[in-house]
């Protein structure tokens, strides 16, 4: 700590419009390590600590407060004599790393408190937003630990978190190992958000309808949110989604029985188009996320669902649809030359909406229905070039104040969000005794939010994560090609 805080120097890092599309949001996950030799020095507490408050010298972004003008800009301050301290706590635990396995990493195995921050990015009791919190949860007899690491969305997108925790998990590493001949490992890492805009290209591509709509769809509402504060903000999205009851559930999907999948829906389509395993899943659970919603409102026509206030708040969950919208978020980065090499750390994703009718999604899953829906991911997602990419960027900076525009896109849309997390290096994350067993986000998130993340290596495949309605979920695992194609972890 005493190094940390001779080291920092002043500085402002101006945030850019793509931080504060998602600056509600905490991206927060579970890792769990087990010590399987029974090493006295398994992950060391004294250690840990040193080096996370060494790679925050690399990362002064993290130490810094949150200004916001409340019309659509947004800073992070970082004062050597006021510096926001992200949170790191430290406790040990009276349940064994053989019982969490057991329970397959169960969410209900999980020892209490281990989460101290939840989905939305809030204030802690003193009124301060930290950037980051951290808990290193020591199991039952050394046996293993959880850390669990949560960074708000404004810092950095999912590519930045891990970006951070593989650079803390080096140091550890270096501090653990050090000697006097040993030089600290270099960091080079981009967080001037200068790097992304750089990178644009001057021509531009004019943008779907369904994602202009996203973005530009203003109006008071939309514009009070932008210009309240962020605490404030955050306090009215976890009132407002405290009143749906949202189930999760961890999926795994086989890397031989989607290769079987993907094998026969590429059958079903010509020869000069390729499908991906992305484009397989993203149609696969769009079509399984419409089917469920739309049953839950032929339900609803029945019952008193529309008497209530989250029918009132949240019309999209209970009034039919015609359409089915998938937001799909893309990384610009492999798409932006020069971004991936910068090591850029800030927000660089975007979200394109593919719209199908619900008819073409909910008359049944099958590998014809699924390689037509395979197909318009695979344009949707290749149509995201520099062009594009910076059409999308002068969009949003025409209003600044549009930048909450998604966040209630689904107050009135049937939607989902899907986020492909499965090239994040989740599994990298090496602190001195190997690397995680298992990967997890929190329990409770968004309804209607979805992830694809990375499986551990040594299983392979893919995981699925997948927030939602009660009513919803319930339907879901009724849905037999989804069930029969995944397999629930918990």
């Amino acid at each position: 700590m005493d190094k940390l805080l001779r080291g920092i120097q002043s500085q402002t890092i101006d945030l850019c419009i793509f931080d504060l599309v998602p600056s509600f949001v905490n991206i927060p996950f579970y890792f769990y390590y087990g010590n399987d030799t029974n090493d006295s020095d398994f992950m060391p507490a004294e250690q840990l600590r040193e080096s996370f408050y060494t790679a925050l010298l690399d990362f002064p972004i993290l130490v810094g407060h949150l200004e916001t003008d409340g019309s659509g800009h947004a800073k992070v301050v970082v004062d050597p004599d006021n510096l926001n301290i992200p949170e790191f706590l430290e406790s040990q635990s009276s349940v064994h790393f053989r019982d969490l396995q057991e329970a397959k990493f169960s969410w209900d195995a999980l020892p209490s408190g281990v989460n101290t921050v939840g989905a939305v990015t809030s204030a802690d009791s003193s009124g301060v937003i930290k950037a980051a919190n951290v808990h290193v949860v020591r199991l039952q007899d050394n046996s293993g630990i959880i850390l669990f690491i949560s960074m708000a969305h404004y810092i950095a997108d999912g590519v930045g978190y891990c970006t951070f925790i593989n650079r803390w998990a080096e140091l550890c590493r270096w501090i653990r190992g050090a000697s006097a001949t040993n030089e600290k490992p270099a960091c080079h890492c981009s967080f001037e958000r200068s790097s992304l805009f750089d990178k644009l290209p001057e021509d531009r591509k004019a943008l779907d309808g369904p994602t202009l709509e996203l973005i530009t769809s203003t109006g008071p509402f939309v514009k009070w949110l932008a210009w309240i504060s962020p605490k404030s903000r955050a306090t009215l999205f976890r009132m407002s989604f405290n009143l749906i009851s949202v189930a999760s559930h961890v999926f795994h999907i086989p890397a031989s029985r989607l290769a079987s999948l993907r094998a026969s829906v590429q059958g079903c389509l010509s020869s000069d188009v390729r499908v991906s395993d992305n484009d397989i899943l993203t149609a696969l659970l769009a079509m399984s996320i419409a089917q469920s919603e739309a049953e839950c409102k032929r339900d609803s026509a029945s019952a008193s669902y529309m008497s209530s206030l989250t029918s009132y708040l949240f019309p999209s969950m209970y009034t039919p649809s015609s359409n089915f919208v998938t937001q799909v978020v893309i990384d610009t980065r492999p798409r932006l030359k020069g971004l991936s090499a910068a090591n850029y750390t800030g927000n660089s994703v975007l979200t394109r909406c593919l719209v199908n009718s619900m008819e073409s999604l909910t008359s049944g899953i099958n590998e014809q229905s699924l390689a037509l829906i395979a197909k318009s991911v695979r344009q949707l997602v290749n149509g995201v070039d520099p062009q594009y990419i910076g059409q999308f960027v002068d969009t949003l900076h025409k209003d600044p104040l549009c930048f909450m525009c998604p966040a209630t896109y689904a107050f009135s849309k049937t939607t989902m969000v899907l986020s492909n997390q499965s090239r994040f290096p989740l599994y990298e994350a090496d602190f001195g005794d190997g690397i995680p067993r298992w990967v997890s986000p929190i329990q409770t998130f968004f309804p209607n939010f979805l992830s694809i993340m990375p499986a551990p290596p040594s299983t392979g495949g893919y995981v699925v994560y997948i927030s939602m309605t009660e009513r919803a979920m319930a339907k879901i695992l009724q849905n037999k090609f989804w069930m029969s194609t995944s397999d629930m972890v918990y």
